[in-house]
């Protein structure tokens, strides 16, 4: 987990860094590509065996994951990233209401759980105070919103197609993490293709850091999922929240971003909802 989540903050410094001559949908777009053609890659050599049968789920997994991760990156594109990696962040909040409504997972302690929600949005109104009046910064605000929100359909999405049900097993990680990939590539392609696109011919060097940020997604991605499989649900979304504070202490160090009194309140009183929320859940 604590691998992954410095992952996470790798790939979103570099595509901070990258989105300053990259539209941040064109790298999101090299990111997906990498990953269908690695799962591509395995199967042809036959390391891997899909077998997919949970079609809507998975669907549904590949396709709010992509627009998460266009959101994501174009909030990145918009404000420091450590700001949008903290509202992007805010997804277990999501999860667990989405997972009640549509998977019926009703959580243990309700009334702690919108006590929980409650401190949440304090920590982030206070976030959204940062830049009053900067639409700019008032997008992005937004942008990183939805990320945490399509984020939280997403996981739910990953978690139907994963449980076993009436003895049928669930769908294997591979086959989850390829429809994330090819469904989120092709959800990306109208960004950067005509007529409803553009293309921005990146510089080598360019290259070099999208690819880099693209491989460290598909690295956090995988070592994520295989590190659910040996942690419970407090433990992962406890370590989880570092990719916060690997973020913003990489985005001081190599982007030269700033971190305010009143980002570190609102973000301490918004992680710490986030917390407190996985804990009422359970």
């Amino acid at each position: 987990m604590l691998v992954s989540a410095l992952l996470f903050a790798i790939m979103g410094v570099l595509t901070k860094d990258v989105a300053r001559e990259i539209p941040g949908p064109q790298i999101a777009t090299v990111r997906f590509a990498l990953g269908t053609l690695l799962v591509v890659g395995l199967c042809l050599s036959q390391n891997v065996a899909l077998r997919p049968k949970r079609w809507g789920w998975l669907v549904s997994r590949g396709f709010f994951g992509g627009i998460a991760v266009v959101a994501f990156f174009a909030a990145i594109e918009r404000v420091p990233v450590g700001i949008a990696t903290l509202l992007n962040q805010t997804q277990p909040v999501f999860t667990l209401l989405f997972s009640w409504w549509l998977l019926a997972e009703r959580p243990r302690h309700p009334r702690a759980v919108f006590a929980a929600l409650a401190l949440t949005w304090v920590g982030v109104a206070i976030v959204l105070g940062l830049s009053p009046g900067d639409w700019q910064a008032t997008r992005g605000f937004l942008y990183g919103l939805v990320s945490a929100v399509t984020s939280g359909i997403a996981v739910t999405s990953v978690r139907a197609a994963r449980r076993s049900e009436a003895g049928v097993p669930g769908e294997s990680p591979w086959a989850v993490f390829l429809s994330f990939s090819a469904v989120g590539f092709l959800v990306t392609l109208p960004f950067v293709l005509p007529p409803t696109g553009h293309w921005v011919t990146p510089s080598l060097h360019t290259w070099g850091r999208m690819v880099l940020a693209g491989l460290a997604s598909v690295g956090a991605q995988l070592i994520l999922t295989e590190a659910l499989g040996h942690v419970t649900s407090i433990q992962a979304g406890s370590v989880n929240q570092l990719t916060v504070t690997f973020t913003v202490v990489l985005g001081t160090l190599f982007l030269g971003e700033s971190v305010t009194l009143h980002f570190v309140l609102g973000g301490l009183l918004t992680l710490a909802g986030v917390y407190a929320t996985l804990r009422a859940a359970l």
